[in-house]
């Protein structure tokens, strides 16, 4: 007979075989926030794209549609999602996914030192499935250990996830502006000792993913009715996210800004996004999907457009307005699709990211060609307006809950 407490406590003493149902409401801070901070020290390398891509297109002499094949490899690997997320919700995966912040260090801190193209495209590869692992897996433990509060822990994962990639920024522009591009591949110890660090400390967190005996056919149908709107609206968000996150530095070094600043501007955007994060998860528990997503997508297209028409002050603001609203949205999706499907959270969590990374990653290399084509400023300038069509697809999305696996 299974104990009271195993039963209504996600780290109590369940065995780390054993499969116990979250049924706890409380919200179990530390064991978030330790988790969460996997995903800071694994996204601090995923912040190095932008700052590198100046160096890597001048040293490879690569065209933009060229440089932005590095982000499709890397979250293109995001396809690999589904399939991890459904082994996730039946075996214990987390001990492998605490290692990734350390596979994904040594990827992407020797990018920027790669000898060919095609070198730095398997690097970028090896870096896409590691992250791909760490991010089908942990955000169902971090959803398991929030109670009802759902909403709340998914900002404290993706808030993490967005401090890393705002330090990385930093962190790559500072090394290669004070050093040199070669010397950028000794910032693989922090993620290496992080990753080793954390995997102890979490070590004896038992695995308490539910039900081995859920058929994968059911929920994916269930899924597709959800996932479907949902992909619209990140395929409409996807040019103001992909200008904007990996394109910034680039578009603002050719209108005259040193390298220095324009990789600042990447960590001061994402900065920004942690706040519209953390918003994002308390809004969504309080007011719903549907309302936070609108507010989300108009004044971060409004941003993105003010953005284009100013200079100065006055766009470091609208900049800081995008990023806020921008990001507001992404923890609402997630927490939607883990409220929906509690039995298959893995699952769920696979294929929404997928959705997410893949598409983000064919939009960077279309935003590449247009910028080849149309130049920085019209690319930036329409993809405000192309965001805008993401809200039809919201109201698409339905409200009612489907009935449980």
């Amino acid at each position: 007979m299974i104990s009271k407490k195993r039963i209504s406590d996600p780290i109590g003493t369940a065995s780390p075989g054993h499969i116990s149902r979250n049924v706890d409401n409380d919200f179990h801070t530390s064991k978030t926030a330790v988790i969460s901070s996997a995903h800071a020290i694994h996204d601090t390398y995923a912040g190095f794209f932008a700052p590198l891509l100046p160096y890597l297109i001048e040293r490879l002499s690569l065209l933009k549609a060229e440089a932005g094949l590095f982000l499709l490899f890397y979250q293109g690997a995001s396809i690999l999602q589904p399939l991890i997320g459904h082994l996730g919700d039946q075996k214990n995966l987390r001990k492998y996914a605490l290692l990734m912040p350390a596979v994904t260090g040594i990827s992407l801190s020797l990018l920027g030192t790669a000898p060919t193209f095609f070198i730095a495209l398997i690097y970028c590869l090896i870096a896409g499935i590691s992250s791909a692992s760490l991010h089908a897996v942990l955000p169902a433990l971090v959803s398991s250990l929030s109670g009802n509060r759902i909403g709340k822990g998914m900002s404290f994962w993706m808030v993490g996830g967005e401090i890393g990639v705002m330090i990385g920024p930093l962190l790559v522009t500072a090394v290669a502006a004070t050093f040199s591009i070669r010397a950028t591949p000794w910032l693989m110890i922090p993620g290496i000792l992080m990753a080793v660090l954390l995997s102890f400390i979490l070590k004896d967190l038992p695995f308490h993913n539910l039900n081995k005996n859920n058929h994968i056919k059911a929920p994916i149908r269930e899924m597709v009715a959800i996932l479907l709107p949902l992909a619209g609206v990140i395929l409409m968000r996807s040019l103001l996210r992909t200008a904007s996150e990996i394109y910034l530095p680039l578009y603002l070094m050719e209108n005259g800004a040193d390298p220095w600043l324009a990789g600042s501007a990447v960590s001061l955007l994402l900065g920004f996004g942690v706040v519209g994060m953390i918003a994002g998860g308390y809004l969504n528990d309080r007011f719903g999907f549907q309302l936070v997503t609108c507010i989300s997508i108009i004044i971060a297209s409004i941003g993105m457009i003010a953005f284009t028409l100013s200079d100065g002050f006055l766009q470091l603001i609208n900049l800081a307005v995008l990023g806020l609203f921008s990001m507001m949205m992404i923890p609402v999706g997630l927490a939607l699709v883990q409220e929906r499907f509690p039995n298959n959270r893995s699952l769920a969590n696979g294929l929404y990211l997928a959705l997410l990374f893949a598409i983000n990653a064919v939009s960077g290399v279309f935003t590449g060609f247009l910028y080849d084509q149309i130049g920085g400023f019209y690319t930036f300038f329409w993809s405000g307006f192309i965001g805008l069509l993401s809200i039809p697809f919201v109201f698409l999305i339905p409200k009612e809950k489907p009935a449980q696996n």
